[in-house]
């Protein structure tokens, strides 16, 4: 029976503009950050303002859609792997590729919390969503013993804002991904309890 609650399905044109739309939002975020000019991705995506506000009538709305797309991204890896006790890691890997391509997840995750009096989108629209997917893999990596029992999903939550931070810290270096990976490694290596520390990619010049 069908879902009376549930958004009707949109046109092809629709979802074509919806697609550019986010499609662009994602560059100009990614490079310019969340307060970026929306008549810039409105010009991006080859769409009016009108149509940009139509489907998106606030800044907030556009930026829960990303991350909302950003969240069936990871879940569909979850689903691909299902119950490998390496999901966990690998989710996690994705999710910190995420931040180190969008500068503006980086400073959704980052930047503190808006006053009251002025909603917007921050850590809390993104905590639930995020601890709800990664619950499942990290109870299953933890027990075949390959993270440590302890570890509890809004820990995952604040070890994305530490790699959030050092992605954007380091995003216009030549080494960024190497030292994003060996970040990873070190970290890895701290929440696995069964074995010895793995190899490393060299560190490079501070």
């Amino acid at each position: 029976m069908a879902n009376p609650d549930a958004a009707p399905p949109l046109r092809a044109d629709a979802r074509r503009n919806r697609d550019a739309i986010l499609t662009a939002a994602r560059e100009v975020f990614a490079s310019d950050g969340l307060s970026a000019p929306l008549d810039r991705i409105a010009k991006l995506a080859d769409v009016g303002r009108a149509t940009l506000y139509r489907r998106f009538p606030t800044r907030e709305d556009l930026v829960r859609a990303i991350f909302q797309d950003n969240i069936e991204e990871l879940q569909a890896i979850a689903n691909e792997l299902g119950d490998a006790p390496e999901a966990f890691w690998l989710i996690l890997e994705a999710a910190v590729q995420q931040q180190r391509d969008n500068l503006g997840l980086v400073e959704l995750f980052t930047r503190p919390p808006a006053p009251s009096a002025s909603p917007s989108v921050g850590l809390a629209d993104v905590r639930l969503p995020w601890s709800e997917l990664i619950a499942g893999p990290l109870e299953r990596a933890q027990r075949a013993g390959v993270v440590r029992p302890d570890l509890d999903p809004s820990d995952t939550g604040a070890l994305l804002l530490m790699m959030g931070a050092m992605s954007s810290a380091v995003r216009y270096r030549d080494d960024a991904d190497d030292r994003i990976t060996r970040t990873l490694t070190l970290l890895r290596d701290a929440l696995d309890p069964t074995g010895g520390p793995r190899e490393l990619v060299p560190a490079g010049l501070a």
